[in-house]
């Protein structure tokens, strides 16, 4: 995705958002990149509102929730197909610090978005092999809360060399998950059947039978 679509995405989460939910391109970066990474498919109809904390947005006009649905959904195959067919080249969407020359990276958006995805596909809490959850402990670190006085306490090298660390972390977490899929079971819904013709479910604006269907 090119800077214009960043930025766009920025300026959509930060317009339609609230305290809770996902405010910058970076930290939705984080976010898909933990929810491809789980060892199932997780359905739009479920990451689409946690976006936004489950209060989602009254868009002024279907092209604008189209217009994000369709920049979220392309930065979520990015992630994807990074991830899975270019690993070595895999690249996470951090802030660089603006005070000064912008060479520290700032990476507690990412890890924050991350673990908001790992959560919401359920994998947060599975069992892991240690170094897989050494990896998740680094992402943990660095967007958690519990991790400020650690992160404070660190030099600059120390910092450079733990946030060198994330995106590693990120493909390994994901090459496990990978060799661990679950398979596709059939759900009983709990509610109406959507209709080829209704709003879809992920909040684009577009009839399910054109959007996630």
């Amino acid at each position: 995705m090119d800077n214009k679509g960043l930025v766009k995405l920025d300026e959509l989460l930060l317009k339609y958002g609230n305290d809770d939910s996902i405010l910058s391109a970076s930290e939705l970066d984080g976010y898909f990149a933990a929810v491809v990474s789980g060892p199932r498919q997780i359905d739009p109809g479920l990451w689409y509102p946690h976006i936004w904390a489950e209060q989602l947005p009254k868009w002024p006009s279907d092209k604008e929730g189209e217009r994000f649905t369709k920049l979220a959904v392309e930065l979520m195959s990015e992630a994807a197909f990074m991830l899975d067919e270019e690993p070595d080249d895999y690249e996470a969407i951090f802030l660089a610090d603006d005070n000064g020359k912008g060479e520290k990276l700032i990476v507690s958006q990412w890890c924050a978005g991350y673990l908001r995805g790992a959560e919401v596909a359920g994998w947060l809490g599975e069992e892991m092999p240690e170094n897989i959850k050494a990896a998740l402990e680094l992402i943990t670190l660095h967007g958690a809360e519990s991790g400020a006085d650690a992160l404070n306490a660190m030099s600059d090298d120390e910092y450079d060399a733990s946030t060198a660390a994330i995106e590693p972390a990120a493909v390994a977490i994901y090459a496990y998950w990978q060799e661990h899929l679950q398979p596709i079971v059939p759900v009983r819904r709990e509610g109406a059947k959507v209709g080829r013709n209704d709003p879809c479910t992920c909040g684009s604006g577009k009839k399910y039978k054109q959007c996630c269907m």
